[in-house]
């Protein structure tokens, strides 16, 4: 019912930028595990972070300016992965070399293609734009989440449980008796829902001042296999365009094992951006709305875990039409990845007969 394997070829979030430095960092993602670095020039680096002699992690190792070498036995590695030196022989073997994957460094992101190496595309990347739109503000935060990855994609095209789950910060009655609009194509879904003259809740009043009865827009855009940007507007019911207060949250969810996801959130906002206060508001309750978020995702999967490889039966009900085209999507694109070596195989010996 849930995957938990995710197609490879694929932009993923490996880190925000902030995190990635001249100290070695290790990160599991898509089962594997992965060490990040910069040059001395700035450019973020990734490779598998495991020696080939004896799979030591290469981030318990050393830089030696760009180049880095092993902590167990010192062979050092260039960026691309080859080894360059084996302190006990003068000769290096070509098979000597870790993995290196192709990075993109863009909007306070590093993006991290996890598949065929030639088809990593930085035109693929998901629309970000408002990341690098210097009259914006963005807020972001990285939550780690014991739980597999499309439980937080399900989640995020179902805001019917902004009801239910946060009623205190962004819920209301209004949002899971509205209807939703769900529409699709090969790898997007889009679920809109559109309420007017309902109840204020409480953080929108806490930064974007509104209160009382508003208009509110809430649109949930997902990008397979794994980005969602969540549009929201608000302004006092029947106001014009010019009280308008809009922003967008962007959730970057990374598959790190079958079981347990990194996510990645960012609020880009086009309001109050210059007021501090409201960039603690939105950092604290960023953490806050989304860990509950996290939280109801990582007891789900204490659930449905325990019953696997089969699971208990569930109910489908009309919200849920996004989140299954969702499900379809991954499982689709999985698909695709694992027929078409096979293809390529049997194209090679058709060639050679």
């Amino acid at each position: 019912m849930y995957p938990v394997e995710f197609p490879r070829n694929a932009w993923y979030v490996a880190a925000m930028s902030q995190e990635v430095s001249r100290e070695l960092m290790s990160r599991w993602i898509m089962d594997d595990p992965i060490c990040l670095y910069r040059r001395l020039d700035g450019a973020p680096v990734a490779m598998v972070d495991r020696c080939i002699h004896r799979q030591m992690p290469l981030s318990k190792g050393r830089l030696r300016e760009d180049k880095l070498e092993c902590g167990y036995h010192g062979i050092t590695y260039d960026t691309d992965g080859r080894a360059v030196r084996i302190p006990s022989q003068d000769f290096v073997p070509p098979a000597c070399r870790v993995r290196s994957y192709p990075l993109v460094e863009s909007g306070g992101l590093v993006w991290i293609w996890m598949g065929e190496p030639e088809m990593a595309d930085p035109s693929a990347l998901p629309d970000h734009h408002w990341l690098n739109d210097a009259s914006r503000k963005t807020i972001g935060g990285l939550l780690p989440m014991k739980a597999r990855a499309q439980l937080l994609n399900e989640n995020l095209l179902d805001l019917s449980h902004l009801t239910f789950l946060h009623p205190d910060s962004i819920g209301s009655e209004a949002i899971a008796e509205l209807p939703v609009t769900t529409e699709f194509g090969d790898t997007w879904v889009r679920a809109t829902r559109e309420m007017n003259d309902v109840d204020c809740p409480p953080f929108f009043t806490k930064v974007m001042g509104v209160s009382g009865r508003i208009d509110r827009g809430q649109v949930a855009a997902f990008t397979a296999p794994s980005f969602h940007v969540t549009h929201v507007s608000a302004k006092p019911a029947g106001g014009g365009h010019e009280e308008l207060c809009e922003h967008v949250v962007l959730h970057c969810i990374t598959p790190e094992r079958r079981t347990s996801t990194h996510y990645f959130w960012l609020v880009s906002r086009a309001y109050n951006v210059d007021d501090a206060e409201v960039d603690a508001l939105w950092t604290h309750g960023g953490r806050n709305v989304f860990g509950q978020d996290v939280d109801a995702c990582e007891a789900i999967e204490g659930v449905i875990s325990a019953y696997e490889p089969s699971y208990p039966v569930e109910l489908n009900m009309k919200v849920d039409g996004g989140p299954l085209r969702a499900r379809r999507i991954v499982e689709r694109l999985v698909a695709a990845e694992r027929t078409a070596p096979d293809q390529a195989s049997a194209e090679t010996s058709t060639s050679q007969a």
